[in-house]
């Protein structure tokens, strides 16, 4: 007799239940994997290097915004059988390496070197200002080196990389973080020059009152290192240096970045002026030393407002719109500084220059932006503009040292200065002209 097919036997017993082949034949759904390289926009290694960046910018960029008060003292006490024009070559070589860096920093950085370049310059820098102290006075050529030179390739190379590294943490808050930590230029330019002069016109005197500073800084530096952390792996060795000088080369194919980078140049040749002179003017005026020695901390302080406001509307009023005002205001105030006799003058014209000069200054990022067709272009575009202009910065000052004269001749470096921010504005006019003419071909062609 057949057997029946029991219902437990091995082959029923292999299938399995309907509802389990069910689900065997969904395909599973694709995990979404984070970018390990895309930016977090936060966390506690992005809040702590923002912190850090803005410790080295207050220490680099900082400083070399109370440049005014070594002028002064070096004019009228240390220096004072050296020329005006020598002097100011100190202080214009400083500006010059801050701007400047922009190219090797940025390049050293993206090669993975940034640890590297933070600790060499923060141990620079140190140096430099320890090696300011033990300059003999009226020896023009040791403060050179030490507070020109030295300092200013120690500067230079803490600031961009500085801010460059905030680009490893932060991507939709990125331009504001930059803000945030360039203010420590501003917040620099408040507190060194009320140090800087209540040290050196006090018991301390000139050097230690250098080293306590260069102690101050140093004890910054090394917290500002210990909290900047970086996160993107470096560009790959194939990307060398004579590649980069030929993609540098072809910005200058565009005719109106051309001309934008030769307004920055022209601006920077004479809107440092008052930065550099103020404080000089003030005491010279018969100013009580009080009054004078915060003059720069006063036209620095307001340059914050400066350096904000006008960020805050320029995408709805148009960079240009705000540009060439602010530029035709510095040069109004400029060449009113010959009746600047009194007390009420010298506030006036650090309160209202120091406003329209950090709003100027402030917009020439957003400008390089506005007329770079690549997103990707605009910080090599930028970093190559503001390079040029810090030459620009390196001529300026030495040039009204020159005009001035030990005899303080104020007229000449004024009309200098003057004409040369007056004619930025002109520049600037034509690159809106130009710029508008552009824009109407594209929207008609469209």
């Amino acid at each position: 007799m057949p057997q029946t097919m029991n219902p437990t036997t091995p082959s029923s017993q292999s299938l399995p239940p309907f509802d389990d082949v069910e689900k065997s034949t969904e395909k599973p759904e694709p995990s979404v994997v984070a970018d390990p390289l895309e930016p977090p926009d936060g966390g506690a290694a992005a809040w702590m290097t923002l912190v850090g960046a803005f410790l080295a910018v207050f220490c680099s960029s900082g400083y070399v915004n109370a440049y005014g008060v070594y002028e002064d003292f070096f004019v009228r006490e240390y220096l004072s059988e050296s020329s005006s024009f020598q002097i100011s070559w100190i202080g214009s070589v400083q500006v010059l390496f801050l701007g400047c860096s922009g190219i090797p920093g940025g390049y050293a950085m993206d090669h993975g070197y940034f640890r590297w370049v933070m600790i060499s310059g923060s141990i620079l820098l140190t140096f430099c200002l320890v090696m300011t102290s033990f300059c003999q006075e009226q020896k023009f050529w040791q403060m050179f080196l030490a507070d020109g030179l030295g300092l200013g390739i120690a500067v230079g190379m803490l600031y961009v990389p500085a801010i460059g590294v905030l680009s490893h943490h932060f991507k939709k808050r990125r331009s504001l973080m930059m803000g945030l930590a360039q203010a420590g230029s501003s917040v620099g330019g408040l507190v060194h020059p009320i140090m800087l002069n209540n040290l050196f016109h006090g018991r301390l005197g000139f050097a230690w009152g250098v080293r306590v500073s260069a102690l101050f800084n140093f004890v910054l530096l090394i917290i500002a290192n210990l909290l900047m952390t970086t996160r993107l792996p470096a560009r790959p060795k194939d990307t060398t240096l004579k590649k980069q000088l030929v993609y540098w080369k072809s910005f200058f194919t565009d005719k109106l970045y051309v001309l934008a980078t030769l307004s920055v140049f022209i601006l920077y040749c004479g809107v440092y002026f008052p930065t550099f002179f103020l404080q000089l003017d003030a005491v010279e005026n018969g100013l009580s030393e009080s009054l004078a020695f915060y003059s720069i901390t006063l036209l620095n302080g307001v340059g914050v407002l400066g350096r904000i406001m006008p960020t805050i509307v320029v995408d709805r009023v148009g960079v240009f719109n705000m540009m060439i005002p602010c530029a035709l205001a510095c040069g109004i105030l400029i060449f009113s500084w010959v009746a600047m006799k009194d007390a009420a003058g010298v506030i006036s014209m650090a309160v209202f220059y120091g406003f329209f000069a950090g709003s100027v200054i402030s917009l020439v990022a957003p400008m390089i932006a506005y007329l770079t067709p690549n997103v990707s272009d605009i910080g090599a575009r930028l970093g190559v503009s503001i390079g040029i202009g810090a030459v620009g910065a390196l001529i300026g000052p030495p040039v009204c040292g020159a005009l001035l004269t030990s005899q303080l001749l104020w007229v000449r470096p004024v009309i200098f200065s003057g004409i040369c921010v007056v004619a930025s504005a002109g520049t600037l006019t034509i690159s809106k002209l130009l710029s508008d003419r552009q824009t109407r071909r594209i929207m008609v062609a469209n």
